[in-house]
C-alpha cells in the first residue's frame, strides 16, 4: 500500500480510510488497474455497476466544483491494512447545514461480520467532530438489520420511521 500517497487519510488499528480527490478519481474511473498499481491496492469494494459507476462520474465532476469542501461529500475508501484490499466506502453526503450532515456507507458483502465497518464509521464520526460536525443522521431500510447494528454500535440512536429507519448520531458528547 502506497500509504503516502494517500492524502487526508483516516487510520484506525485495521484500516486506512481515504478519499477520492479530483486526481484519484479521474484516474479510478478512467483506469482502475493504474488506480490499483499507483495507490497499490486491489479494489474488492462495493460492485462496479452502472449505477455506481455513474455516481463515481458525477462526483467526480462535484468534487471539481467544490474542492474547497470535497471532504464533506466525497467517497472515502476503506483498506485493510492487512492485505491492502478496498472492501468498501463511506462518506457524508453533504456539507455539513448548521452542524448536522448525513453519512453513508457499504462494504463488499464478503468483508461483512468482521467488525470494519464499525471501526470505520466510529473513526469518521471522529473525524466529523474535528471538523465541527454536530449531529450526524443516517437512514437503513427496515430489514437491514446489519447496518442498524453497525450505526447503534457506534451510537446512533433510532429518530423515526418513515420509508426507511432514521438515526441520529449527537457528535457533541
Amino acid at each position: 500500500m502506497n500509504i503516502d500517497k494517500m492524502t487526508d487519510r483516516i487510520e484506525t488499528e485495521r484500516l486506512v480510510l481515504f478519499p477520492y480527490t479530483r486526481d484519484n478519481l479521474a484516474l479510478f474511473n478512467r483506469d482502475l488497474p493504474g488506480f490499483e498499481a499507483a495507490f497499490g491496492v486491489a479494489y474488492r469494494g462495493e460492485e462496479l455497476d452502472y449505477l455506481l459507476k455513474g455516481f463515481l462520474e458525477k462526483l467526480e465532476k462535484e468534487i471539481a466544483e467544490d474542492e474547497e469542501h470535497y471532504l464533506f461529500f466525497t467517497e472515502f475508501l476503506i483498506v485493510l491494512k492487512e492485505n491492502s484490499r478496498v472492501v468498501g466506502s463511506i462518506d457524508y453526503k453533504y456539507v455539513p447545514r448548521d452542524g448536522v450532515t448525513e453519512v453513508g456507507y457499504g462494504m463488499n458483502p464478503a468483508y461483512e461480520g468482521h467488525g470494519y465497518m464499525t471501526e470505520a464509521l466510529t473513526a469518521f464520526l471522529r473525524f466529523g467532530r474535528s471538523q465541527g460536525i454536530k449531529t450526524v443522521l443516517a437512514d437503513t431500510k427496515p430489514d437491514n438489520v446489519k447496518s442498524q447494528n453497525v450505526l447503534k454500535r457506534c451510537g446512533f440512536r433510532f429518530l423515526r420511521r418513515e420509508e426507511n429507519l432514521w438515526w441520529e448520531a449527537d457528535l457533541t458528547r
